[in-house]
């Protein structure tokens, strides 16, 4: 939950408040003041709750604007959300200019109010999150796993013994139907779900009892026996809490973002649409990420990975062209080396060509120049 501090005049006006808080599942207030608060109150009272929020009443008008600028004056600087009959359209900028964030016009709806609380979260936090990338399957079975899998195992450098191995850790988002506990033979004792619902509170005791650390890369895995929990917020405080301790963070999404993973999304460096050459395939990753689009994502944040390639089908440039989007990697089709990773529990390694792929990938994510192959032993082509 995102914590928050409450200024009303009217007991009545703060209770409505309160109420809404508690139904949204997604505020906790921590302290409800019946007056405009002085300076030196300001202060004080964000020094000591440091809160993500702060619901002002602006029934008081001009002075309501100046607690306002007192706010945003303070070193910790809340999202603020203005709510009462103090305000009127046309003003907006005028609150805009003395640091609120958000503005409710009463009567508040529930609806109404976890959209401001988006609305006011985001605008505050809007950075891309640098160390995040997303992977999403445009048709399920296309090998987005296994791409995330083999990615996170390359970027951790288990195999590089000329340098220091990264810190990595893999999301599995997947919560119906994920799989990498499959592909690991590893049954976890807590899952994603568990990590979710506890997102809040997340510290270094409960991290180590959510994620396993296999190969040198943690896992953060779904356990399909668990009921499917979904909320933005609580993806939006776990990212927050893996964000500084990880040197890269990997998340393995289903085909259709929801209501909760559009926080992955919207944080993501890069997001990275999973299809094969099959026309089903195609068209569903033109549709991903059309709906990426409709969800607010930059265009330029996503690109396509083509992958299962056969040697003489069409060039990546004429895929560019039939789905209309920036294809980065093409990685070709080599059933024999993902199974027998897949029955050693392991990443493919990079002695084989398509090891060698993955590897190469992970380095252009990574920032490292791309190895010079012939086009006839490539299996990579980077956009």
């Amino acid at each position: 939950m995102f914590s928050a501090v409450l200024f009303a005049s009217e007991e009545n006006d703060a209770a409505a408040m309160e109420r809404l808080a508690m139904e949204s599942n997604q505020v906790s207030i921590q302290k409800t003041l019946y007056h405009l608060p002085q300076v030196f109150e300001v202060s004080q009272i964000l020094n000591t709750h440091a809160p993500d929020l702060v619901f002002l009443d602006m029934s008081k008008g001009s002075s309501a604007l100046a607690t306002a600028n007192s706010i945003r004056n303070h070193t910790h600087r809340p999202a603020i959300i203005g709510f009462g009959g103090g305000w009127q359209r046309g003003r907006e900028a005028e609150c805009k200019e003395a640091g609120i964030t958000d503005l409710l016009v009463s009567p508040v709806t529930l609806k109404e109010f976890e959209a401001a609380v988006d609305r006011a979260i985001h605008k505050m936090h809007a950075a891309v999150q640098q160390n995040l990338i997303a992977f999403l399957p445009a048709k399920a079975g296309g090998g987005c796993t296994t791409i995330a899998l083999n990615t996170a195992g390359h970027l951790a450098g288990a195999w590089r013994k000329d340098a220091p191995l990264k810190k990595v850790l893999l999301i599995e988002a997947d919560l119906h139907s994920g799989v990498i506990s499959v592909l690991l033979d590893v049954k976890p004792q807590r899952s994603i779900v568990d990590a979710l619902e506890h997102s809040g509170e997340l510290d270094y005791s409960l991290w180590t009892q959510y994620v396993m650390k296999i190969h040198d890369v943690d896992f953060l895995l779904a356990d399909p026996r668990k009921k499917v929990f979904s909320s933005w917020t609580n993806y939006h405080h776990l990212l927050d809490f893996a964000a500084s301790r990880y040197d890269y963070i990997l998340v393995d999404l289903p085909e259709v973002v929801n209501d909760a993973t559009v926080e992955t999304v919207r944080r993501a460096k890069s997001v990275f649409v999973v299809c094969t050459p099959e026309l089903p395939s195609l068209a569903l990753a033109q549709q991903r990420c059309e709906e990426l689009q409709n969800r607010g994502i930059p265009a330029e944040k996503t690109t396509i990975l083509l992958n299962r390639w056969h040697k003489g089908e069409i060039a990546a440039s004429e895929f560019e062209e039939i789905i209309k989007h920036r294809v980065s990697a093409v990685f070709m089709n080599d059933y024999p080396t993902v199974s027998k990773a897949a029955r050693a529990h392991d990443f493919v390694k990079p002695g084989a060509k398509l090891g060698q792929s993955f590897a190469e990938f992970a380095g252009m994510l990574a920032g490292e120049p791309p190895v010079v192959q012939s086009p006839s032993r490539s299996f990579l082509r980077f956009g």
